[in-house]
């Protein structure tokens, strides 16, 4: 059993969850990426999945790009949690609730080589809008969806 959750403004910069969350389910995560990142985003919008102790399942977060453009940021599902439709529903929920906070868009970006990423986006309605390589030398296509 999964329980569902939706944290915005402060309530959405739980760091040190979403540090041990990342760390979980991101083979190389630098910290930095998320912690000099967080405090500098717009609305954001957590949306997670809990396993029965409490502890992260998946989670999603986003934030304000712009008046009608919500950016999806950050994302996974920890490995215990993997095939059982944690993304597709937190992706699910995140858009539903993008779209009542009155969005007309959404964004992401995900790692060429991030099969099941990328399939998920697809799957969401998703159009792939950009592709580049980014500091680090990794090829990553860029998405966007209207609401």
């Amino acid at each position: 059993m999964v329980e569902y959750g939706v944290y915005t403004g402060d309530e959405a910069r739980r760091t040190g969850e979403l540090l041990a969350a990342c760390t979980a389910v991101f083979a190389e995560f630098t910290p930095a990426y998320l912690t000099d990142r967080l405090p500098r985003i717009t609305d954001p919008t957590l949306v997670t999945a809990r396993f029965e102790d409490g502890s992260l399942a998946g989670f999603k977060l986003g934030y304000r790009r712009g008046p009608t453009l919500f950016y999806s940021w950050l994302g996974g599902v920890h490995p215990r949690g993997r095939r059982q439709g944690i993304a597709r529903e937190l992706t699910t929920r995140q858009h539903g609730l993008a779209r009542q906070q009155g969005y007309e868009y959404i964004e992401t970006r995900t790692r060429a080589q991030n099969y099941a990423m990328l399939m998920l986006n697809l799957q969401a309605g998703f159009r792939i809008c950009g592709f580049e390589i980014d500091p680090g030398g990794h090829e990553v296509v860029s998405f966007r969806k209207k609401l």
